[in-house]
């Protein structure tokens, strides 16, 4: 079965990554795998926070997701009660926090690189769920 993004999970997928872009200063294709993860992530926040979003703050919590899991001293407690209200921000900020911060990994230039064993290596619950 393939699962495809309704219009506003893809809305927020994209404004998750248009943020990653504008905080990391790389270039080079993100890992497939990795980028996958981060989807992945994006539908599972959603599904807790879709109910709590505007449609027109569909965009500011994509980014607001990436700044408040990584600790980017922005994110959704940062925003005034127009965008999500009071309650809801501090409720959408501890739960992108529940998610954990993550690192940005990039296809490497040169020769072909086991995604899978550096993700093996960063995230020791990838190695026990594979044996």
């Amino acid at each position: 079965m393939k699962i495809a993004p309704t219009k506003k999970e893809q809305k927020f997928i994209d404004a998750y990554f248009e943020c990653i872009n504008f905080t990391e200063d790389n270039s080079n294709l993100f890992c497939e795998i990795w980028e996958r993860e981060q989807v992945i992530e994006c539908l599972a926040f959603m599904a807790y926070a879709e109910c709590y979003l505007a449609d027109d703050a569909i965009e500011q919590a994509g980014h607001d997701f990436w700044l408040s899991r990584n600790g980017h001293g922005s994110g959704f407690w940062d925003r005034d009660y127009s965008y999500y209200g009071d309650h809801v921000r501090d409720w959408l900020q501890r739960k992108s926090e529940q998610f954990g911060e993550t690192t940005a990994l990039y296809n490497e230039i040169g020769p072909e690189i086991d995604h899978w064993a550096r993700l093996r290596r960063d995230y020791p619950a990838i190695e026990r769920a594979t044996q």
